[in-house]
């Protein structure tokens, strides 16, 4: 069933949401775009009921349409996040809200700042290393309020986190040295993607050495790695993995590698390695193969918000640490393999 009221339940002085009957499981931002559209299909496949909201109604609508003909609850809103008090009325009667809008070093505070307001839970699919820094360094104001915040609910970072805490877990051990590296192969790139790409990239390369960022030209640190089946030329990014894995491990040396943008790409298979080290030298290795990633990204955040509403503690979170090692395997059905033995 798809309705299209844009009518907000608002509080007559404070201009603050009602706490009210649920009208959504799920606000979903961006819900017109690349990652959106898969998103949104996601949830109604669980069996959500989806506000869809973006900026412009007629993408919408025709969403709305498509899913409701499969039998899906949704509604849609026009929002502007840089407006305090559209969002507020985008948010109001919703369990949860997920954005896909990025960049999510420049977009997603408002947004959390809303949704802290409100007190509804948020998570995002952002993979930018000062957003996923950010939003987790809310934490204690998080748990003061008792709202859930989770990043990084997509290929990336949650696929390279949940390797490493699978190796964690395994070697019981923490290690000294943490490398982590992604390549997801999808079939095209929205303009909101193009976008966080660009102006992450622009911050050059980052690590952590002896728990200390490290910055440094962009292609500085350049290696051939090989996972997936093949040898790929990496170089340290500022993407939210290198994040996720130094708090998932506590490691002080965290590298984290993107794909050389120069290199060929073919196929729709996205791939992901992880590397852990002890101080003594010893090492692990976890491999992930999986289709294209923005339908992983889909199942990945969907499969989070359902268990968000399900119900989880308050806090900032990555996906991984807030839902475990198995999150990405099970809601992709990807293959995960541990020096070379499956998983």
């Amino acid at each position: 069933m798809a309705t299209f009221d844009n009518t907000p339940t608002t509080a007559p002085d404070a201009g603050l949401p009602i706490a009210g009957p649920r009208s959504s499981d799920v606000l979903l931002l961006g819900a017109a775009g690349s990652s959106g559209r898969l998103i949104a299909a996601e949830l109604a496949t669980r069996g959500l009921s989806v506000r869809l909201a973006g900026r412009r109604r007629g993408p919408l609508e025709d969403l709305a349409h498509a899913l409701a003909e499969d039998g899906a609850t949704v509604d849609v809103r026009t929002v502007d996040v840089s407006d305090t008090a559209s969002l507020a009325e985008a948010i109001a009667g919703v369990a949860v809200v997920v954005s896909t809008i990025g960049p999510f070093a420049r977009l997603a505070g408002p947004v959390i700042d809303a949704c802290l307001a409100a007190r509804s839970p948020y998570l995002d699919i952002a993979n930018e290393w000062s957003a996923v820094r950010d939003l987790l360094d809310r934490d204690e104001q998080a748990r003061a309020l008792g709202v859930a915040l989770v990043t990084g609910a997509g290929f990336g970072p949650a696929v390279t986190e949940t390797l490493v805490l699978r190796l964690i877990g395994l070697t019981g051990r923490a290690p000294a040295r943490v490398r982590v590296a992604a390549a997801a192969q999808v079939t095209r790139h929205g303009e909101g993607v193009r976008q966080t790409i660009e102006e992450s990239l622009s911050q050059g390369a980052l690590t952590y050495r002896d728990g200390q960022v490290v910055r440094e030209p962009l292609g500085s640190g350049a290696t051939v790695l090989t996972f997936g089946g093949a040898h790929r030329r990496m170089f340290p990014g500022p993407v939210g993995d290198l994040e996720a894995a130094r708090r998932a491990s506590g490691a002080p040396d965290v590298v984290a590698y993107v794909a050389d943008p120069a290199a060929p790409i073919s196929g729709t298979g996205s791939c992901a390695w992880a590397e852990i080290a002890a101080a003594d030298g010893n090492s692990a290795v976890a491999e992930l193969m999986g289709g294209e990633g923005l339908r992983a990204t889909a199942a990945i955040a969907a499969e989070t918000a359902a268990r968000v509403l399900a119900g989880v503690g308050p806090g900032a979170w990555t996906a991984g640490r807030l839902l475990g090692p198995a999150l990405v395997a099970g809601a992709t059905g990807a293959q995960v393999t541990v020096d070379g033995r499956p998983a």
